[in-house]
């Protein structure tokens, strides 16, 4: 079929991102046999509908995510290619620039962005030019729409549940370890001040020059997590002091680094984390410090940064003794929040702006089977 009376941007939204292998044109119009016309018609209603998502695509839980985003795309009508930036921010920021340039076809590209502020330039020309841009998780300056699971909320949830805990558990109190992200193992530090959040922050977020990887994407959750949750902890179980602070990413380096910790601060029973992998680690030190009697005066919590990694987490929450909450999102929430918003930019309609839903998950919750399907939708 000749190209002509076609434009390059319709021509290239043909195969958009065909690379990825995950936008395709009806079969109908892959002959010669439709009119100019009427493949422009094709393309312009097809460009209603294709949502670009570029996700970090190597931090869990994507498979699942995506499983979960096809699922809802399917049955609201929208067509979704994923990115692949598996290399990290640098890599990102060229499939970001691929994504949002005229003739890739794409009018709205979601992103969870390694590096906003590599990032946020090409965001702020591509809005310019009519691109929406929708935030997952971690904003940029410039966004036509965010889908958070807000972290502050969750750090004053987890610190509600603590609290509580604590006034059965402990009424005498007990000492306080925060778990942060860091992109290298660190000593343990003072906890920051319940009355200055904002200090010692240094070994929360890298500071990476633009383009460059950083430990995690998500780890900018973790700053608004903390503050908010030391000032909840203050105001409602002042008998829960936080003496000191630690760095994690993983269940395997939290295990390690709470337990180097946990012998410079005898003292600790509560450790509050940063993401759930961090609070399943933090859980398994603490039962390794005390003798099985003590565990009932022991306490491991974490939130979904920004969302639970696995059923191992859910697992875990179920069978440790010592883990006794995780707040997070359900991921299908998630998932249908990536589809849900770009649709309604493309359809010209206002995305709602409320943040995604939190649950505080307990050993107990009825919701924890409701969760853990979520995560064998990509099996």
């Amino acid at each position: 079929m000749s190209g002509a009376g076609i434009g390059r941007r319709e021509l290239l939204l043909r195969g958009a991102a065909g690379a990825l292998a995950a936008v395709w044109l009806p079969p109908a119009l892959a002959g010669c046999g439709a009119e100019p016309e009427q493949f422009g018609l094709h393309v312009r209603e097809l460009a209603a509908r294709s949502i670009a998502i570029d996700y970090a695509s190597y931090y869990p839980p994507v498979q699942e995510l995506r499983a979960l985003v096809r699922e809802r795309a399917q049955r609201v009508g929208a067509r979704v290619t994923f990115s692949d930036d598996a290399a990290g921010a640098a890599a990102q920021r060229a499939e970001f620039g691929r994504l949002t340039s005229d003739s890739s076809g794409f009018r709205v590209v979601a992103v969870a962005p390694f590096d906003a502020a590599a990032l946020d330039p090409l965001a702020a020309e591509a809005i310019e030019r009519g691109i929406g841009i929708v935030t997952y998780a971690v904003s940029l300056a410039h966004q036509s729409a965010t889908i958070t699971a807000d972290p502050a909320r969750a750090g004053r949830l987890l610190a509600r549940n603590a609290a509580d805990w604590a006034a059965r558990a402990l009424p005498d109190g007990g000492d306080v370890l925060i778990v942060r992200p860091s992109p290298s193992a660190t000593p343990p530090q003072p906890a920051a001040s319940a009355t200055t959040p904002d200090a010692d922050r240094s070994a929360t977020t890298p500071a990476a020059p633009s383009g460059a990887p950083v430990a995690d994407p998500f780890a900018p959750l973790a700053r608004p997590w903390e503050s908010a949750l030391l000032e909840a902890l203050a105001a409602r179980a002042p008998q829960l002091r936080a003496v000191a602070a630690t760095t994690a990413q993983s269940s395997a380096d939290a295990e390690a680094a709470v337990a180097r910790a946990l012998r410079d601060y005898p003292g600790v029973r509560v450790v509050l984390s940063w993401n759930d992998s961090t609070a399943v680690g933090a859980a398994s030190a603490l039962r390794r410090a005390h003798p099985s009697g003590e565990w009932s005066g022991l306490y491991a919590g974490g939130v979904g940064a920004p969302a639970i990694a696995s059923t191992a987490s859910l697992d875990a929450l179920r069978d440790d003794p010592v883990l006794r909450c995780l707040v997070a999102p359900r991921l299908r929430d998630l998932a249908n929040a990536l589809v849900d918003v770009p649709l309604a930019l493309l359809r010209r309609r206002r995305p709602p702006t409320a943040p995604v839903p939190l649950t505080v998950l307990t050993p107990g919750a009825s919701q924890l089977r409701a969760f853990a399907r979520d995560y064998r939708a990509a099996g």
